[in-house]
Order: C-alpha cells, then structure tokens, then sequence
C-alpha cells in the first residue's frame, strides 16, 4: 500500500487533501492534477508492472504529469493519454516535448475511446468513474483494453465514507446542509450511479473476465487548527455559487451561502479554538486479465 504521511496539521498534510472540501463538491476533485508525487509514479508502477516497449493508455489523463512521470520511471514505454477535454489532451502532449517525452495524447470518452480493445498492457483511471452516467459500463470498457496478462489499476472514491468534524456548530449545520445538498444534485444528474462507488469496482471488473488482484484503501485526511484565512472562505464561496448556478440548482444557493456565512463567521469568533477535520476515502482496485 502507498505509504502516505497521515499528518493532521496544515504542514504535513498528505498531498491528497489539498483540494478535497465536503462543504463545496460532492465528489473527490483535482485527483491528479495538484497532488501528484513520485511516491505515486512508483505505487502505480509497481502495480502495474509496466516494462520497456509495452503500452499504457491513462484514461482522464487531466494536465499530463501523471503521463509524463510515468513515462520518465520507464523508458521506452508508451504512454497513451486520453481525456474528454482535447485541450487538456493537447496539453499533455505539450508537456512531454517539453521534457523529451513522446506522448500519444487523444481526445475521446468512455463512451467512444479512440483506442482499440486489447491494445494495452496497462490501463490507469483514477477519479473519473464518479463522473460518467453509467460506471459500471465504463468499467467494463476499461477491462476490455487490456491484453491477456494486462493490469488495470482503477481509482474511484467511496463517496459516503465521508467523516466532518467541526468545533463550530455552525460548522456542523453548514456541512449537513451542504452534504445532503451536493448529494441530491449529483445523484438527480446520475441516478444510476451507485453511493458508494469505489466498492464496486471490484465486482464490475470481475464480471468484464478480469481476475482481481487487490483492493486498497488510501486514506485523504485534512485538517484545520484555528481559524482559516480570508482566502479560504473566498474560495468556498466561489465554488458553491459555480456549482448552484445551473436553474435546477438556483433556488437552493440562498441557504449554502447564509449557511457559509454564518459558519465563517462562528470561525472567526472562535480564533486560535477553532477545529475542522475532513476525511474521504479512495479505494484503488487491481485486476489482470488472465493469461490464454
């Protein structure tokens, strides 16, 4: 298992926690972009046993330092990257000439990749199944690039594993309101997605003929001692009033934002006393395509 650093102040925090706030999105954000390591490129290496001249396809490859990192720890693997978002898709392509990296970056969705089933010996997906309509047939899709003796490493959040702890009354108000808030939007745009996704990986990969190696749970922790900054509210603000700005979600913004207020508010007078600890759960599954 990854050996993350469970440090419960701001200093020492895993570098997981940086973007996760249960008060302002309901699922797990930024699982790539802003946390990435090198502990990380040799966890995912060494599940998925990449060598030299093979291939792995990265689905949701975001901005790219996931590919390129992986690509450095091997080389003369190839790496195919693939995210929904062609900016993004070029831009990982832009940062692998930037280091020296060939990267086969494409535009394409679970829905339609634009790569051909069997064609790798590695396939990663981190943090992207919690967004599509149907998860389970995006599974099955990603058990199905994989050749006979092919990993597929896949990294999904278990959504209500979700713990919140506030020093602030107010603080626990708000993040009720804000959790059953978020959950009804997410759930009333992807009524088939199951609660607690990441568990069913597992069987999903199963049932498309891959044979699981392991399930791990990785903790992402956050925690706050004494009141946050200025900033930190600024930012909350900001991304609540993004996410209620769709029509169906319009008439419940008043309530998140008087519930933010007073939460900041109840901070603010509590000073070097106030407390607030995060933590959500990702559960990391490897599967293998059997051998002929």
């Amino acid at each position: 298992m990854l050996p993350l650093e469970i440090g419960y102040s701001r200093r020492f925090c895993n570098p997981m926690s940086r973007d996760i706030d249960a008060l302002t999105s309901w699922t797990l954000k930024h699982l790539r972009d802003r946390w990435w390591d090198a502990r990380w490129t040799r966890w995912v290496s060494s599940h998925l046993r990449c060598d030299p001249g093979e291939t792995l396809i990265h689905v949701g490859c975001g901005n790219g330092e996931v590919d390129v990192a992986l690509a450095l720890a091997t080389p003369g693997l190839r790496v195919v990257s693939v995210d929904i978002h062609a900016p993004r898709a070029r831009h990982t392509r832009d940062l692998g000439l930037d280091v020296g990296v060939r990267l086969a970056a494409l535009a394409g969705d679970l829905r339609a990749l634009p790569v051909a089933p069997g064609s790798a010996d590695a396939v990663l997906c981190i943090g992207v199944l919690q967004h599509v309509g149907d998860p389970e047939a995006a599974a099955h899709t990603l058990a199905g690039l994989v050749r006979p003796g092919g990993r597929v490493l896949v990294v999904e959040p278990d959504l209500e594993a979700c713990y919140w702890y506030s020093a602030s009354p107010a603080g626990m108000r708000a993040w009720t309101l804000g959790r059953d808030t978020l959950a009804r939007w997410h759930h009333a745009e992807r009524p088939e997605m199951p609660r607690r996704l990441g568990v069913h990986v597992v069987s999903w990969l199963r049932d498309a003929g891959l044979d699981p190696l392991s399930v791990e749970p990785l903790a992402v922790p956050e925690a706050r001692l004494g009141a946050p900054p200025p900033g930190v509210w600024e930012a909350r603000e900001r991304r609540l009033a993004a996410a209620a700005s769709a029509p169906a979600r319009i008439a419940d913004a008043p309530a998140l934002a008087a519930a933010l207020a007073a939460y900041q508010a109840d901070a603010d007078r509590q000073g070097a006393a106030f407390v607030e600890v995060q933590h959500a759960l990702l559960l990391a599954t490897l599967a293998q395509r059997p051998a002929p």
